[in-house]
């Protein structure tokens, strides 16, 4: 899964952002057939809204709006769609099927919770977004990004979810273990695996690597007689 937390459009690509509206124009148009084909080739764009955040609309928000088919919402959550993600005015698509008097969709656009995130998630999200601040320098005063809740990590039992950040060349990935929010930050200027970051209700910290001994060396191989 990704998160989308860039808010200049023209910070895209023409070709990609070409492409991400194309697909939130089938999923503005309630065109389900174009959306799924779409989630076939780009799994990971089930959450992304049109480039730019507009409305934040993804395509649940707009499945939700439409009063889609049970089916359809089904569908698209199986595909990954989290039913936590808000839009820019912080409607989730239970919110907004309420408004629109979808009363078949309520029940499945309600938020479930397979995880739950350590306690209190607001201390641990507050010290995962201070990370991405630090260890970003200074690409978010440059370019402003909308940074991730950690909401969407509740909602299965193994979500990863990647933050691309402009002029890092990279970004994080970030997934629940145990008790603890793992990060991982990679970059592709990285000559290893880039750096690996435990965060927690406490703070974050940098998780050391352990080194891995060189193979003894072969003992020398002596001809037969």
């Amino acid at each position: 899964m990704e998160w989308d937390g860039l808010t200049d459009r023209e910070r895209f690509g023409e070709w990609y952002r070409k492409e991400r509206d194309r697909f939130s124009d089938t999923a503005r148009d309630a065109d389900w057939d174009g959306v799924f084909e779409e989630l076939g080739t780009h799994p990971e764009w089930v959450n992304l809204p049109r480039p730019g955040h507009r409305s934040g609309f993804a395509p649940l928000h707009q499945a939700a709006w439409h009063g889609a088919d049970f089916a359809v919402v089904s569908r698209l959550i199986a595909h990954g769609a989290w039913r936590t993600q808000r839009t820019w005015d912080r409607r989730r698509a239970v919110d907004v099927a309420r408004e629109r008097g979808h009363t078949h969709l309520l029940e499945l656009l309600e938020p479930v919770a397979v995880r739950q995130l350590p306690s209190p998630p607001d201390v641990l999200e507050h010290h995962f977004h201070s990370l991405l601040r630090e260890r970003t320098g200074r690409c978010f005063e440059e370019i402003e990004h909308l940074l991730p809740p950690l909401s969407p990590l509740t909602e299965g039992p193994a979500v990863e979810i990647v933050f691309r950040v402009v002029g890092m060349m990279g970004g994080f990935t970030y997934r629940l273990e145990e008790e603890t929010l793992h990060v991982h930050g990679h970059s592709r200027m990285d000559a290893d695996d880039g750096d690996h970051y435990r965060v927690t209700p406490r703070g974050w910290s940098r998780m050391e690597r352990t080194s891995v001994p060189p193979p003894p060396p072969l003992a020398p191989q002596h001809p037969a007689p």
